[in-house]
């Protein structure tokens, strides 16, 4: 019989630092606590390949406070990741020793196939994969698609265009034009062919949405609707559609209107709502799945 371990998780993301304390029992992981900082890790120098001073002190600031919260909760292990923004910035190992010489915590930089096969075992914690599914993850810096079924995963890949790079090549304007959408839309047909030629090869995928861009949505939703955020676990993509036009089409201003919406999303939703609706489209899916379990769920089973 497996024994119960608290453990703590950290996903050091491009845009947000996510922490979890969990009883885990096998791969059964039963949460005690989380808490989501918009770091933005990535901003002011994801595009030239760094981590700014100002982004460095926003994370040891995040992470002054989660190790408080760790040791209060008393967890046995610790595990911690870092993706898309420090794998890719020249001075990510500098970043990361420092970050060991202040807490002692030891970040595995994690690459964008050990991303993706880390979110699938995130994933099967919240949500019974029964039939072939495909899971998107939409981050700062990267997105993972990863295919596969309750056992296995059949394909998985990471593509460096998350919601902050796409930020920085397309919104110059606000609300983003025409132009830069259909630019957008071009770049990403070009960048996620290998995506749309895998999917061919089945006939039918449910389409399982997990993290950030998902939890808006649920978050929207549940505004419209006087509901739970946390019960929503469908959305259609005519629903969607209705949340994305306003994404994508009112000023910064309107948006900090949408009942739902949080500050801190206000700018990223325009690039990772471009990003799903075009997947969402050309997969032509027809209702979106969303799990409550990624990549900070996946650290504590490994």
């Amino acid at each position: 019989m497996d024994e119960q371990i608290r453990k703590a998780s950290i996903d050091m993301g491009t845009n947000t630092f996510q922490l979890l304390i969990a009883n885990v029992i096998g791969d059964k992981v039963e949460t005690i606590f989380t808490q989501d900082i918009f770091v933005r890790l990535g901003k002011g120098g994801i595009s030239n390949g760094e981590i700014t001073e100002e982004a460095m002190q926003r994370a040891f600031d995040a992470l002054d406070k989660f190790q408080k919260v760790i040791k209060e909760n008393k967890a046995e292990e610790v595990k911690v990741a870092a993706t898309s923004a420090v794998r890719s910035a020249n001075n990510g190992e500098d970043f990361i020793k420092d970050i060991y010489n202040r807490y002692g915590l030891v970040v595995n930089i994690l690459s964008g196939t050990e991303e993706a096969e880390v979110i699938y075992k995130g994933v099967k914690t919240d949500t019974d994969i029964q039939d072939i599914a495909i899971i998107m993850d939409i981050g700062g810096g990267s997105v993972e698609f990863i295919i596969g079924d309750a056992e296995k995963v059949l394909w998985k890949q990471s593509f460096e265009i998350g919601a902050q790079r796409l930020y920085d090549l397309f919104c110059n304007e606000d609300p983003i034009s025409d132009e830069n959408s259909e630019k957008l839309a071009d770049y990403l047909k070009e960048k996620l062919a290998p995506l749309f030629e895998e999917s061919e090869k089945y006939k039918s995928l449910k389409f399982i949405g997990a993290a950030g861009t998902f939890q808006t949505i649920q978050e929207v939703y549940g505004a419209i609707h006087d509901c739970k955020p946390s019960s929503v676990k469908n959305v259609s993509y005519e629903e969607y559609k209705n949340m994305h036009r306003k994404f994508v089409g009112y000023t910064r201003e309107q948006r900090f209107e949408i009942p739902g919406l949080i500050p801190q999303r206000v700018d990223m939703i325009v690039p990772a709502s471009l990003l799903l609706f075009n997947v969402l489209t050309l997969l032509k899916v027809k209702e979106i799945h969303i799990s409550s379990g990624s990549l900070r769920e996946g650290l504590v089973l490994l």
